[in-house]
């Protein structure tokens, strides 16, 4: 199955004909290859100290480690990293802007074909009750001309304002260019936010002999 027709703007030409695993932007499959005990682990000291956190939040059952499959996220996170979610913090906030999370399909997906278990993952942009729109490019949030340092260059285009309701919050890929998000199929519901992004690992923190 590709991807559903009001969606397919925003999806490269070259996945269209995929099936939906392979155009969706996050994959909790995370696969690592280990031939009995004959492997090499080599880790920078930053990415050393990482995946100790990492493990430890993991082994607590507080935290996930979740593969980036597309480059919807771009250049935040990249195909094949690997991104560590954590589920402790909105046990006592709520989600905020700028916030990167981890979410389950919404419901207008699912209408589309997308299973509810599929998880995506986004930047928050604008919360209940801020009013988001997009000129030339630009986005502006409660009148506000925001400052993105963190987008890949995308084509300029126009998104008509809008106000959040109660319960939630839109989202956006860092890749404008190539991201399924709230500027498809709307605002996300809170509840569906499974997790927070806190680090990540490229694909060339580990390295095994070939």
């Amino acid at each position: 199955m590709g991807p559903p027709r009001l969606l397919r703007g925003l999806i490269p030409p070259q996945l269209v004909s995929m099936d939906a695993a392979a155009w969706l932007p996050c994959s909790t499959h995370l696969q690592l290859q280990l031939s009995h005990c004959h492997f090499r682990l080599t880790l920078r000291w930053p990415d050393a100290f990482k995946l100790l956190f990492a493990l430890l939040l993991v082994s607590a059952a507080l935290a996930e480690v979740r593969y980036i499959a597309s480059s919807s996220m771009a250049p935040t996170l990249r195909p094949a990293d690997r991104a560590v979610s954590e589920r402790v913090t909105y046990l006592f906030r709520r989600p905020s802007i700028g916030d990167i999370v981890f979410f389950k399909a919404p419901t207008a997906l699912q209408n589309y074909g997308v299973n509810k278990d599929v998880v995506f993952i986004k930047r928050i942009l604008a919360t209940p009750g801020d009013f988001i729109e997009v000129r030339q490019g630009q986005l502006i949030v409660n009148g506000v001309a925001q400052k993105e340092n963190y987008t890949a260059n995308h084509v300029s285009y126009t998104m008509e304002a809008m106000r959040l309701p109660e319960g939630h919050v839109f989202v956006m890929g860092d890749n404008r260019n190539n991201s399924c998000d709230s500027r498809a199929w709307g605002p996300l519901p809170i509840r569906n936010i499974i997790g927070r992004y806190v680090m990540s690992f490229t694909r060339s923190s580990i390295q095994q002999p070939r």
